[in-house]
C-alpha cells in the first residue's frame, strides 16, 4: 500500500502544487504512472501483463516528456499506447467488431474537430487518435462479460484515457476549459490506475 500512497500523494502535489515545484515538477508528474508499472511489472509474468507494464512505464516517461516537447510527449504516449494495444489483444484475440461502433463513432465526432484545429500537428495528432481509439476498441474486446471484473475495469481505465486526450486536445487547440488540468489530469491518472488494475487482476 506505501507504493501506491506515494502515487496518490504525487498526484496531489502536482495537481495542486505544479507552480511551486520548479524543475521537479516532471519528476513529480510521472510518479504515479511509474510506480503503477512497477506494480504490474512486479506481479507474476504473462504477456500481457508484461506488454501492459512497459506501457505504463513509457507512459511515465511521456508524462515528463510532454512538458519538454508537446510532440515528444505525442510521440511516447504513442508508444505506450501500442503497447496497449498488444496488451489487451493478447488478453482477447477477438476481433468483435461490434464493439468498435461507439468507439468508432467517437472518433468520428472528436478527430474532424481536434484535427482541423491543431495546425502543423494535424497529421501527429491524427495518427494518434487513431491509435488511441483504437486500444479503446482492444480494450472493449477484451471484455470478459458484465461485473466489476478485470475486463470491465481495463474498459473503464481505456474510456478514462480516451476522455483525458480528448480534453486535452479540445483544451489545447479548440477553446480553453475551466479547471481544464484537474479534469484532464484526474481522468488520465484515473484510467491509467485502472488499466494497471485490470492486468494485475487478470490471469
Amino acid at each position: 500500500m506505501i507504493p501506491v500512497f506515494i502515487a496518490a500523494v504525487a498526484a496531489l502535489v502536482h495537481l495542486f502544487a505544479e507552480d511551486s515545484l520548479g524543475p521537479l515538477a516532471p519528476l513529480v508528474k510521472m510518479t504515479p504512472v511509474a510506480i503503477l508499472g512497477g506494480l504490474v511489472l512486479r506481479a507474476p509474468a504473462t504477456r500481457a501483463r508484461r506488454m501492459a507494464a512497459f506501457g505504463l512505464l513509457i507512459g511515465a516517461v511521456a508524462d515528463a516528456a510532454i512538458e519538454l516537447s508537446f510532440t515528444l510527449g505525442l510521440v511516447t504516449f504513442l508508444l505506450a499506447h501500442l503497447l496497449y494495444i498488444g496488451a489487451f489483444v493478447r488478453a482477447d484475440a477477438r476481433l468483435r467488431l461490434l464493439r468498435l461502433l461507439p468507439v468508432a463513432l467517437w472518433a468520428a465526432v472528436a478527430l474532424p474537430v481536434l484535427v482541423t484545429h491543431a495546425g502543423a500537428l494535424a497529421i501527429p495528432v491524427l495518427v494518434y487518435g487513431l491509435v488511441i481509439f483504437t486500444m479503446i476498441w482492444r480494450a472493449a474486446a477484451a471484455m470478459e462479460g458484465p461485473g466489476w471484473n478485470a475486463g470491465t475495469i481495463g474498459l473503464l481505465g481505456a474510456l478514462l484515457f480516451g476522455l483525458s486526450d480528448t480534453l486535452l486536445g479540445y483544451s489545447r487547440f479548440v477553446s480553453p476549459l475551466p479547471a481544464s488540468n484537474l479534469l484532464i489530469m484526474g481522468t488520465y491518472w484515473g484510467g491509467q490506475a485502472l488499466i494497471a488494475t485490470s492486468f494485475l487482476k487478470r490471469p
